[in-house]
């Protein structure tokens, strides 16, 4: 739709020469009524285009503003981020953990060396806190270590912290040495402010959405969760929980390959503060790991020249090949059964049956002999145990 270009005093002359025409009229005074009538329509035509113009505007990303903006972005998918965090690198030197006596190393302070795992939260301020990206090591010896991870604010409020400004890092109920005799020393200084993106920074987020030139939002953010090398497989879930949400389940390589991985606590704290930076405003993203389900797959084998630790190796193998953690999470048995045979031909074996064995509840709760399908709350995991070979009649 097209502007009104509405210009007050062009509009004004105009409206005098017609009623001065049409009244046969040679003049009139600028104090007239004639006059002031005259002023008084131009004007509220001005007042009307310009209210048009805004109206117009506001339809469009490339002119909206504050909340119609908002709603433009709503329709492609993007939101604004609010500035809440910030990441710091120890190679920049921004941080450093110190013991509390200047000159002191970490032997004064604890009595043992003390690992600060990768993810875990640090305590500091009134206004923030670090959760660090990578494992910070303590050692009696040192009498400082820098620090590598995402300083967040508490309620989104911003922080300011000046060069030199020392924190005491809070007592931590999960170590025995208490982190009250340690300091979080700031040799930069650094600025949050905590407010809401701009709308030109979020106009051009906004653009880029709309021409397809950009991933927008849930894929920025299913593209920085798989930037983390540990990550073997995901499923995301989208307005579950309402609209505006988005859960998003993952599983490690540890996970596929152990049932358990000890650090995925840390790691899903680590991931939730790197989304900071794609995060918007407007979504509300949940990121959770799904329980263990085994599987069990029952098979026959006509050649009994062929181990039984052979076949499992190639029934696990299969499965390592053709199962990830995903939003689909099926396993099929023909193609289990003929990438089993791709390993291991001479075995000729046939999967009779794969069924799911939920161990909360000590019961199955899916059998079948075409293919298997697992909530999204849980992935499959197989073990040599549960291949079980049935004995051929006859």
């Amino acid at each position: 739709m097209l502007q009104i270009n509405f210009d007050k005093e062009e509009a004004a002359v105009s409206i005098a020469s017609k009623i001065v025409e049409a009244a046969g009229l040679s003049s009139y005074s600028q104090s007239s009524k004639i006059k002031l009538l005259i002023d008084i329509f131009s004007e509220e035509m001005s007042n009307l285009a310009r209210t048009y113009n805004i109206a117009v505007d506001n339809l469009y990303s490339d002119t909206a503003t504050g909340k119609d903006l908002d709603i433009k972005g709503a329709e492609y998918g993007v939101y604004r981020k609010i500035q809440s965090s910030i990441y710091i690198d120890k190679s920049d030197h921004i941080a450093y953990i110190k013991p509390q006596v200047e000159g002191d190393t970490f032997g004064s302070s604890i009595n043992n060396t003390l690992v600060i795992p990768r993810g875990e939260r640090i305590n500091i301020g009134s206004s923030f806190y670090i959760i660090v990206s990578e494992d910070i090591l303590l050692e009696q010896s040192a009498y400082e270590v820098p620090i590598s991870g995402t300083i967040m604010s508490v309620n989104n409020s911003g922080f300011n912290i000046s060069a030199s400004d020392t924190f005491k890092m809070q007592s931590r109920n999960r170590y025995e040495v208490s982190y009250s005799s340690i300091l979080v020393e700031f040799q930069k200084p650094i600025s949050v402010d905590g407010g809401e993106e701009d709308d030109e920074t979020f106009r051009s987020r906004v653009l880029l959405a709309r021409s397809g030139e950009d991933m927008a939002t849930y894929s920025a953010i299913i593209a920085e969760i798989l930037s983390v090398p540990e990550i073997s497989g995901y499923t995301a879930l989208e307005n579950k929980r309402g609209s505006g949400t988005l859960d998003i389940g993952i599983t490690t390589n540890v996970m596929q390959e152990t049932s358990i991985d000890e650090s995925i606590t840390s790691l899903l704290m680590l991931m939730n503060t790197s989304l900071m930076s794609v995060l918007p405003m407007g979504l509300n993203v949940e990121l959770f790991y799904p329980q263990k389900l085994d599987l069990m797959v029952m098979y026959t084998s006509e050649h009994s020249g062929i181990s039984v630790k052979n076949i499992e190796n190639a029934v696990l193998d299969a499965f390592e090949s053709l199962y990830t953690y995903n939003q689909a999470n099926v396993l099929s048995a023909q193609l289990l059964q003929d990438r089993v045979y791709n390993l291991l031909p001479e075995a000729n074996i046939v999967i009779t049956e794969l069924s799911l064995f939920d161990q909360t509840i000590d019961n199955v709760i899916s059998i079948s002999g075409n293919e298997v399908r697992a909530p999204h709350n849980f992935f499959m995991y197989l073990q040599p145990d549960n291949i079980i070979r049935e004995d051929i009649d006859g």
